[in-house]
């Protein structure tokens, strides 16, 4: 297929495609550009840009931070957790928080460390009040971190240790 343009013609199709190509851009444009908190879009020197893509990588590890805890806190209020499924949730995310922003870094030992503390509650290795308080110092941590709001309503209630002593099987837990 051949196209055959003549002298005026290849001109008016070259601006219309530059014209298209400048569209698409100011698009694009609109969407990826910081705004104030009145609306308007920011010019930003190289290093507020630095500042504002840190921002949005912590954010989005927070995100992250939140949804693993919301995993640890799903199988620490289990009336029988099952062992094998919290260690697969543990080591995911043990693997996924070896590397992130400084800024998140007390955060991800924090959920790493209540990740393994909840292994050794599910197999009677420790106490589960031990692991709901190592829980609950990552909850704190992340909670430091989160600059979204969320209204308690929308969260389930966190486990909470209780006083009285369990007992544990090796691999089998009763509350």
């Amino acid at each position: 297929m051949e196209l055959e343009l003549e002298g005026g013609s290849a001109i008016g199709f070259l601006v219309v495609i530059a014209i298209i190509g400048l569209l698409l851009f100011g698009l694009v444009g609109r969407f990826v550009t910081p705004v104030d908190a009145a609306g308007e879009p920011q010019w930003l020197t190289p290093t507020q840009w630095t500042a504002y893509k840190l921002q949005k990588e912590t954010h989005g590890e927070t995100e992250r931070l939140v949804e693993d805890a919301r995993r640890i806190q799903r199988i620490l209020e289990s009336e029988t957790p099952d062992p094998v499924q919290a260690m697969l949730v543990a080591q995911e995310i043990y693997a996924n928080y070896q590397t992130g922003s400084s800024a998140t870094a007390a955060a991800r030992i924090a959920l790493i460390a209540a990740a393994e503390a909840t292994v050794k509650a599910t197999v009677g290795e420790i106490p589960r009040d031990e692991a709901i308080t190592s829980y609950q110092r990552a909850k704190e941590r992340i909670h430091a971190l989160s600059t979204v709001t969320h209204s308690d309503d929308d969260a389930p209630p966190a486990p909470t240790p209780t006083p009285s002593p369990k007992v544990f099987a090796p691999l089998y837990f009763n509350p």
